[in-house]
């Protein structure tokens, strides 16, 4: 019989191979850092035809319960949110706390990280896709240069989880509150 132990840590290099070393769980992080693998869990119901129905989302961690979106709220005005808006809150979140860590990697404690991700939706050929993401971002580091701040944005830009599996264009703006 195999030690349950071994085998956990061999999932997880299986796992992380692909993050930098920077991005790996710690044995001293809360949670289960320990876990070979996260799965985050989501579901969408969708009702009726493209422009006269409606769906729900539901994410397992309840923050959205049931959550209205539909056609109109993507390409006219309604009530709730839409996918293109997901992507882009998902991109701003998730870039936000890779530049906390890259900061925190520099020996550097941010105070407060503030992005905004735009997505661009276009009508090509194959159909409406999303050709851009624009984040402006707006930091308050104390102790960090400009220089030291840029790199770290940079770095969280290419390598956060999500920019990673975007096949799209995403430019930035950051600007260090000196």
């Amino acid at each position: 019989m195999t030690d349950p132990l071994v085998h956990r840590q061999t999932a997880i290099l299986k796992k992380y191979y692909v993050l930098p070393r920077r991005y790996w769980p710690s044995k001293s992080a809360e949670g289960n850092a320990a876990l070979p693998f996260m799965n985050r869990n989501a579901s969408a119901v969708w009702k009726g035809t493209l422009h006269g129905g409606e769906g729900k989302l539901t994410t397992e961690s309840g923050v959205l319960s049931e959550t209205q979106y539909s056609y109109r709220t993507s390409f006219a005005e309604g009530i709730g949110t839409n996918p293109d808006e997901l992507v882009a809150a998902s991109l701003g979140g998730c870039f936000s706390m890779a530049l906390s860590n890259e900061l925190g990697l520099s020996g550097l404690h941010p105070e407060s990280i503030e992005t905004t991700a735009t997505a661009t939706l276009e009508d090509l050929a194959a159909g409406w896709t999303i050709t851009h993401i624009q984040l402006d971002v707006h930091a308050s580091v104390p102790d960090a240069s400009q220089a030291r701040f840029m790199d770290a944005a940079l770095v969280a830009k290419t390598n956060c989880p999500i920019a990673r599996l975007l096949k799209t264009n995403i430019s930035m703006t950051a600007i260090l509150d000196l």
